[in-house]
C-alpha cells in the first residue's frame, strides 16, 4: 500500500523511518501547505509527489493511507476527509480533541469501511504483553504509578509571550494530549476502566495544562500518572504489588525494559524491540489491512475510546475547554 504523510515535524521523520524499516508499504507523497518546505521534506526522504493542495491529494488514486501528524485540532477533519475520500488512516496521537469527535469518526469509519488507526505506540510494542503477562506475579496491584516529564522548547516561546499550538486551546494542546496518552494507555491496558478520576494541573492563563498529575481509582488499587511539559525530571513506571514489583524505565511510549523483582529477587523479563517504537504499530496496522481484522481493530479502538472519556472529565474538572469542544458534528 502507498502512503501519503500530512506534516513534517520531527514525528513524521521517525514515522517514515519507521516505515522503511517495517517495509510493507511504501511512501509515495508528501503534503505539505508550503511547497518548498514539502519539497525539501521529500527531497530528504527520496520522494517524487508533492501536495500542497489538500483535495488534490485525496483525489490521488495511488494513495491508499495517509499518515496524519498535523496540530491536534485538525486530526478529526482531516481524517474524515480522507476516510470519505476512500482512503485509510493512521492518525497521530492524540487520535481526536474528544469523545464527540471520536464517535463521529467511528460512524464515518463503518459507513466506508476504511480503518482510521490510532498512532500510539504503546498499545502495539511487545513488552506491553510482557507487563499483561506479568502482572499475576505480582497481584494484586496496589499502586500503580507512570511518570512521562518531557521540557518543552515550546515553553519557552510560550513565557517570551509567543502562543504555540501545543500550548493552545484553539489546537487542543496541552500536557494531557501531548504525553498523558501515554502513562494512561499503559495503566488502562494492566488495570482496565476506572471506577473514578482526579486531575490536578499547573494551568497557563489561557486555561491550557502545563503539567499535571492524572489519578485513577479502583476497588483496590490506585494509579498516578505524572506528566509535565514545562519540567525536568524522570520517566519511568512503577507497578507494585503485594507479591512483587514491575518496573519499567524511561518513558512509557517505549516501554524499552521490564524488570520483574519476586521474593527479594529481580530479573529481567523485557523483549528485544525495534529502537523506533513506531516500527511495531506500522506492523499491525499493515497486518490488520491486509486481513481486514476488523474484530482486531475494533479492540483497539475500544482502548482509545475509553482515554478519551477520561481525558473529557479530566479537562472538564480543571475547566479546560478547546476550541473543538464546541463544534457540531
Amino acid at each position: 500500500m502507498k502512503v501519503a504523510t500530512v506534516g513534517t515535524s520531527v514525528i513524521t521523520d521517525h514515522f517514515i523511518q519507521a516505515l522503511k524499516s517495517e517495509g510493507s508499504m511504501e511512501l509515495a507523497a508528501i503534503y505539505s501547505r508550503s511547497f518548498e518546505h514539502g519539497r525539501q521534506f521529500a527531497d530528504k526522504h527520496g520522494v517524487a509527489t508533492v501536495y500542497t493542495e489538500w483535495n488534490d491529494l485525496l483525489n490521488d488514486p495511488a494513495i491508499d493511507v495517509l499518515y496524519i501528524a498535523s496540530p491536534n485540532d485538525m486530526h478529526f477533519p482531516q481524517s474524515r476527509d480522507a476516510l470519505r475520500a476512500g482512503k485509510h488512516v493512521i492518525c497521530e496521537k492524540p487520535f481526536v480533541s474528544n469523545s464527540q469527535e471520536f464517535e463521529a469518526l467511528m460512524a464515518i469509519v463503518k459507513e466506508t469501511g476504511r480503518f482510521c488507526f490510532d498512532a500510539i505506540t504503546v498499545m502495539h510494542l511487545p513488552n506491553l504483553q510482557v507487563i499483561k503477562d506479568a502482572v499475576d506475579a505480582v497481584a494484586p496491584v496496589k499502586v500503580f504509578h507512570s511518570m512521562m516529564v518531557q521540557y518543552s522548547s515550546r515553553y519557552d516561546l510560550l513565557l517570551k509571550g509567543q502562543m504555540t499550538n501545543i500550548f493552545d486551546t484553539e489546537h487542543s494542546g496541552g500536557a494531557l494530549m501531548d504525553l498523558g496518552v501515554y502513562p494512561l494507555a499503559l495503566a488502562l491496558s494492566v488495570l482496565g476502566e476506572p471506577e473514578s478520576i482526579r486531575y490536578i494541573c499547573n494551568q497557563y492563563a489561557n486555561g491550557i495544562d502545563l503539567s499535571g498529575i492524572l489519578t485513577l481509582n479502583y476497588p483496590n488499587t490506585v494509579a498516578s500518572l505524572v506528566f509535565a511539559k514545562d519540567a525536568f525530571g524522570q520517566s519511568l513506571s512503577m507497578i507494585s504489588g503485594e507479591k512483587g514489583s514491575l518496573f519499567i524505565p524511561e518513558q512509557p511510549s517505549r516501554l524499552v525494559a521490564v524488570t520483574k523483582t519476586v521474593a527479594m529477587k529481580s530479573e529481567s523479563i523485557g523483549l528485544s524491540q525495534d529502537t523506533n517504537a513506531m516500527f511495531h504499530e506500522i506492523r499491525d496496522f499493515s497486518e490488520i489491512l491486509v486481513t481486514s481484522d476488523w474484530d482486531r481493530y475494533w479492540n483497539y479502538m475500544s482502548m482509545t475510546r475509553m482515554m478519551l472519556k477520561i481525558m473529557d472529565e479530566a479537562r472538564r474538572q480543571n475547566g479546560i475547554v478547546f476550541t473543538a469542544d464546541t463544534h457540531k458534528e
